[in-house]
This record gives C-alpha cells, sequence and structure tokens, in this order.
C-alpha cells in the first residue's frame, strides 16, 4: 500500500488546469477496478454498452431528426421524451432510462446505433464511472487530471511519461485511499473543444491513456446499494441543501449508508462538495447531553431517581432554556427527555470537566474513530482521507472553569462532533462498553474476485469501560425522549425508536442553527444506530431532522431479514 498524502490546491498543476478548461474530456471507460457494495453489487458502474450523448443543436436536431428517432426507438424511448432529456443537458453525459436510473443496452442496439453515425451519439462500452447519479458520492470520492500529484504520488513510475503512470488519480474518498490498487490498464476519453463558457463545441475523437501494468484490484465496501439511495432520495424529498445522515450496523460497527449533502455541482461557491459532511465537525448541543448523562450516572455523581429543579434559568452563567418558566421539578431521564439545559449545566458542574473529556473520549469523540491500522507495509492506513477530530474543550479553555463545564455539557461553547461519530456513540450503548471502529470497507478482492486483504473488526483502546448499568439507563432515556419528551414526533412510527434531539445555534450572530437527531431502532430489537444533522438552518422548530430519522428508520425496518 502507498500512503496518501494531502496537497494544498496551489500545488495543483496549473498549466494542466488551464488546457482542461479549454477542452473537454468525457471519460469512457475509466480502467479503475469496481468499488463494491457489500453485496457485491458495483456502486462505480460496471462496463457495459451505453448511450454517451453530447449536448445537440438546434441545427443538429433539424438535419439528423429520422434518425434521432430511430435512436429514440432503439432505446425505448418516445421521440419527445428524447429529445427533451437530452436538451437538458449542458454537457455530455450517459442517457439513464425514464424513471433516471442507469441505462444499458444490448451490443445489438449498440451496433444499431452506431452504424447511425450521428455526430454527439455515441454506443460505447462504457463504465460511466463518473455519472453524477452514482449513489454516496463523496464517500467514494473522484478522479481527476492531476500531473502533480501522479507525480509526487508514483515518482519511481515516471508518471505522466509516455511509459508511465497515468494522470488521472483518486484525489478525495475511497478513489484516494485505495488508489494504489483501484489504478489500473489503459482508460479511454472521449476529447473535444469547448467554446469560453465551457459548452461542448464540435471536433471530438476518442484516445486512449496508458495506465500500470497491470489488472486493477477491487474493493468491497460496507455500505448497502439501495439503502445508500433510499436515504439520499429521503434527504432529497426534505429539501436538505447541507447535511449528513449516517447508517450503522450495532453489531459490527459497519457503516451501512452515508450521504452528504449538497451535492457535487449544487455547492454555493464558499462550498466545497466534494466534503464529505458526515466526515466534519460541527456544533453538537444536546445530543452531547448523552455524554453528560452516561458520566453522570457511571462515576456516580448523580443518581438515577435523583431530582432536579428547572426554573428557565441558570442566573450565575447567563443560561436560559428554551421553555419560558423552566420544566420544574425533573429527574435525570426527565431532564434527557426535556431536553433541560439548566439541568445538565449543573450536572456538568457536578460531573467536571475533566470527567467530561474523559467519558466524550470513551465513546469515540475527540478522536478520528474510523478503521485504521497495519496494512502490507503502511503501518497507519486509514480507510478515507478527510475524517476531523472533534473537539471537546479546545486548548485555550481550562476544564475547571465552571461556566465553560456547564457549556460543554449541553453542547455547547468549544464542543464538535462529527455526524458519524454521533451514530457510532449510540453503537456504543450497545457494546458493553467497547467503542467500535466503524468500518467502510470489508475487503480487498483480487481481479479474479478472490479475497486479498480483509479488514478486521477494531475497537478503541481504553483503559475504562463503561458500565453496564449507565449505558442500559441511557438508553432507556433515550426511549423515554420519544414517549415524553422532544422526541415525540416519533411517537407514530411503525418501529418503537429510542432517540435524541439537538439544536445547535451557529453562525458569527447565532441565528442558523445545526438540528439534529440521533437513535436506534428498533427498542426491542435494537439493529441500526442512526444520526442525521441539517446545517444551516434558519428556523430553530425546523422538524426536517425528525421527519428524515424516522423514514430512514422506517425504511430499514422494511430491509430483508429486519
Amino acid at each position: 500500500m502507498i500512503a496518501v498524502h494531502s496537497f494544498s490546491q496551489g500545488e495543483v498543476d496549473l498549466v494542466s488546469a488551464a488546457e482542461e478548461q479549454q477542452s473537454g474530456v468525457f471519460v469512457v471507460d475509466s480502467g479503475r477496478g469496481e468499488i463494491l457494495d457489500r453485496d457485491g453489487t458495483s456502486l462505480t458502474g460496471a462496463k457495459d454498452w451505453r448511450l454517451i450523448v453530447f449536448p445537440l443543436s438546434d441545427k443538429q436536431w433539424v438535419a439528423h431528426r429520422k434518425k434521432l428517432e430511430q435512436v429514440a426507438r432503439l432505446v425505448g424511448y418516445e421521440f419527445e421524451a428524447f429529445r427533451d432529456q437530452v436538451q437538458a443537458m449542458t454537457r455530455p453525459q450517459t442517457l439513464s432510462d425514464r424513471k433516471g436510473k442507469e441505462k444499458t443496452l444490448t451490443e445489438e442496439q449498440a451496433r444499431s446505433i452506431q452504424r447511425l453515425a450521428i455526430p454527439g451519439i455515441y454506443a460505447l462500452e462504457s463504465d460511466d464511472r463518473h455519472n453524477e447519479g452514482r449513489p454516496a458520492r463523496q464517500l467514494l470520492g473522484r478522479v481527476e487530471h492531476q500531473p502533480f500529484l501522479a507525480r509526487s504520488r508514483y515518482p519511481e513510475e515516471g508518471a505522466g511519461e509516455p511509459s508511465g503512470a497515468p494522470l488521472r488519480i483518486g484525489v478525495t474518498g475511497l478513489e484516494a485511499a485505495f488508489d494504489p490498487l483501484l489504478r489500473g490498464g489503459e482508460h479511454n476519453l472521449l476529447t473535444y473543444a469547448t467554446d469560453g463558457r465551457g459548452r461542448p463545441l464540435n471536433g471530438l475523437h476518442m484516445k486512449a491513456e496508458a495506465g500500470v501494468d497491470r489488472i486493477p484490484y477491487r474493493i468491497q465496501t460496507t455500505l448497502d446499494r439501495k439503502l445508500q439511495q433510499q436515504v439520499e432520495k429521503v434527504l432529497d424529498e426534505a429539501g436538505v441543501v447541507e447535511g449528513a445522515v449516517v447508517v450503522q450496523e450495532i453489531t459490527t460497527g459497519d457503516i451501512l449508508a452515508m450521504a452528504s449533502r449538497p451535492r457535487p455541482g449544487e455547492a454555493g461557491k464558499k462550498e466545497n462538495p466534494w466534503d464529505n459532511r458526515a466526515l466534519l465537525e460541527m456544533t453538537p448541543g444536546s445530543i452531547f447531553k448523552t455524554v453528560t448523562a452516561l458520566a453522570a450516572l457511571d462515576t456516580g455523581k448523580v443518581k438515577p431517581g435523583e431530582t432536579f429543579h428547572c426554573n428557565g434559568h441558570l442566573g450565575r452563567y447567563g443560561m436560559k432554556d428554551a421553555k419560558p418558566g423552566g420544566h420544574g421539578k425533573q429527574t435525570l431521564a426527565e431532564a434527557y427527555a426535556n431536553s433541560c439545559n439548566v439541568v445538565f449545566a449543573q450536572v456538568a458542574e457536578r460531573v467536571g470537566g475533566e470527567n467530561l473529556q474523559g467519558y466524550a473520549r470513551r465513546l469515540g469523540l475527540g478522536q478520528r474513530i474510523l478503521w485504521s491500522g497495519k496494512v502490507f507495509k503502511e503501518e497507519q492506513f486509514r480507510q478515507l482521507p478527510g475524517e476531523q477530530t472533534g473537539v471537546i474543550f479546545s486548548a485555550a479553555t481550562a476544564k475547571n472553569d465552571r461556566g465553560a463545564v456547564a457549556q460543554t455539557g449541553i453542547g455547547q461553547r468549544d464542543v464538535k462532533m462529527t455526524p458519524l461519530q454521533a451514530a457510532n456513540m449510540v453503537t456504543t450503548l450497545f457494546q458493553e462498553g467497547k467503542t467500535l471502529n466503524p468500518r467502510v470497507v470489508r475487503e480487498i478482492r483480487r481481479p479474479d474476485g478472490e479475497p486479498y486483504f480483509r479488514f478486521p473488526p477494531h475497537a478503541l483502546k481504553t483503559e475504562e469501560k463503561i458500565g453496564d448499568a449507565a449505558l442500559q439507563t441511557v438508553r432507556q432515556m433515550m426511549r423515554q425522549a420519544v414517549t415524553q419528551g422532544t422526541a415525540q414526533s416519533l411517537k407514530g412510527a411503525s418501529v418503537r425508536l429510542g432517540a435524541k434531539t439537538g439544536t445547535a445555534q451557529r453562525g458569527p450572530d447565532q441565528d442558523t442553527y445545526n438540528k439534529w437527531m440521533i437513535g436506534y431502532g428498533s427498542y426491542e430489537q435494537p439493529r441500526y444506530s442512526v444520526a442525521i444533522v441539517i446545517r444551516s438552518v434558519r428556523k430553530a422548530d425546523d422538524m426536517r431532522a425528525h421527519q428524515v430519522f424516522r423514514q430512514v428508520m422506517e425504511g430499514l425496518v422494511k430491509k430483508p431479514n429486519s
């Protein structure tokens, strides 16, 4: 295995970038190894006959009308529907079916289309790896023409020389982490000129770029392709512009789905759509009360039946509760269900900063948790680049500052958490005190499909485990949040759930929110942990995180063997 290094944007080959702005490239066949889901279904596209279509001018539609009508019939389209789909294109892409799903051709259909010889319409064998409709795009990552990176990463192969390694390499996600294994032989490209606005012009040709002299390996992930597609559909139907969903299998800790928004091509100027939001740290708000509750119960600082009083504010810190007038007399479980800031600030004071940080780390917070370890010659291989650590207390914050501790206990101040960490924190409630290192890749396969390297399950090394009694109590508290607390919107779900809500103010004016929902299902037979975050929400009472969580959980229960 060859280590994946990071390079600044300024180190990108500027000459190459300028050239590609004046010409376009459509990758017909990437020549790379497949990335598979847990059942062996391709996530990156298997090589097959596909129809590659370029945007056509009005003159072309008139000049080739009869031939284009034949193409429409061959691919099973009414001509008007075929024309509408092609006219909506702004760049070359493969034709999908009428439901937006992948469409492949028989060889006979492909040969018939080839004989028509229509400029801009090409029936070719393609893996269509870069199809924008593929699921889990940020997790899979992207492949780019990056001569500087290729030469830096593979100097021994003479990257970019006529006989050297290809200049297209994985730069994010699994494509980057496993690039040395996924790279393979020759890849085929359609190249074409573009105008000043980047629109494709006539005048294109097929060319092949040399690859390394070997057949690429395959990567089998832990993802469930159908579930991943379902989760992304739920996010899109809810109108989520920026956010993430993580679905984790409780027994193994494996990631079944990891969705991130915005999609590539939909982000604003200041956003990087290839950043996997599931791996980015952000303020968690009240879901961090799960840590505070566990620390309080496991250290004995709070007894399960002990009561507290909330009058709506904690004057010494200027802290207010979301409920005007307060929640009154409550147990810890009731305060958790009600997401009471005043009670949990008091509990955090009792627990103390050192204990809060210690328990947070036992739950996998404040550190990278994705699977890492020795793979071949690489001592600390990481399955995914870009995972952030999160923060409990910043270096500038004293853990004996009672005000800072109170704010930390409710998930504000310095606290940052990733959606992956949030889902894994829930999974840890069922692991008898162990905190698993989630896997997104199960194994590397040889070109013939035989296993080459399996990633064994890992758990974080912790000096002390969290006691079973505290873990069980918090699991029950999450159920109470659904039956009597802030997650009551889930009471009508088709499956009984345990959950915790979170709302975190963000931005310089504290006028937008991160809306969280974490939890597990079913309550009787817990199989899945789920974390949802919707970022930069304008309204504090936005309920879409509840909606997405419920739909994802109900979809999981409908899965075969569930």
